[in-house]
């Protein structure tokens, strides 16, 4: 069984995004809802909580405001993890974090991977962003927060760094660094997400940015490849309009 951990800040007769996992899980799922209403949890002590409760062989951590846009997503997941060296899995990530900006859109193609639907201005842009046109499994470092999978066991040796990230920033990238330390992170490109926010790189972002540095400055730079990006010729992402028209959710 797959486990779905949301910090929500929502009210709990919201059943909006619960409804639209079970709809296009495929398979039974186990839905777990952290209210921080009153704002009692971090990010990664909510997320700690909720692993404490999951009763699933795969945890999946997503945000409220994300939804799945493809049916059979679980089975997909459970497919994906009977590789035993596989210990996380993503929809959008890196294959290269630098020492000081460890930001995972940084290196620019074609080390960033993966695809997400973004839905902005209350529903009036709709876009499609492409970090990467492989269609396939792509060994990763890190992976951004919206959505992750990992394998249940690991939670015996690892935890949410409710400490040092303890806002809502780095907890995703922290997590990834001490998940590679054992197993493989994975971008797939076969689950497609809508999210309806985008990333800030506020100063805020920028703390938390410091102080992953600071704990992981033995470890950075982390990578999958050979090759160091060359910032100078940088190749970004590519967003797609969709000229406001909602993507339906496909049922398989």
């Amino acid at each position: 069984m797959i486990s779905v951990i949301v910090c929500s800040r929502r009210d709990p007769a919201d059943s909006t995004h619960e409804r639209n996992l079970r709809k296009t899980a495929g398979a039974d799922i186990d839905y777990i809802r952290i209210d921080n209403r009153d704002n009692r949890y971090n990010l990664s002590s909510a997320y700690n909580y909720g692993v404490s409760l999951a009763r699933g062989t795969i945890l999946v951590f997503m945000h409220e405001d994300a939804f799945f846009m493809e049916g059979n997503w679980a089975l997909v997941l459970e497919k994906k993890f009977v590789k035993e060296e596989v210990g996380l899995i993503g929809i959008a990530g890196t294959q290269y974090l630098f020492a000081d900006n460890p930001g995972w859109v940084v290196a620019g193609r074609p080390y960033i991977r993966g695809h997400v639907i973004h839905e902005l201005n209350n529903g009036e842009t709709y876009t499609l962003t492409v970090f990467n046109w492989e269609h396939s499994d792509s060994s990763v470092v890190a992976v951004d927060g919206l959505f992750f999978a990992i394998r249940a066991s690991l939670f015996s040796s690892i935890r949410f760094d409710d400490i040092t990230f303890d806002g809502f920033h780095f907890y995703d990238i922290d997590i990834c660094m001490q998940v590679r330390k054992t197993h493989q992170l994975l971008v797939t490109w076969d689950l497609l997400i809508k999210h309806q926010s985008g990333g800030a790189f506020d100063e805020n972002w920028k703390k938390y940015a410091y102080r992953f540095c600071e704990k992981y400055s033995k470890e950075l730079p982390a990578s999958t490849v050979s090759t160091i990006p060359d910032l100078s010729r940088r190749v970004s992402f590519e967003n797609f309009d969709l000229k406001g028209k909602a993507p339906q959710i496909t049922i398989l």
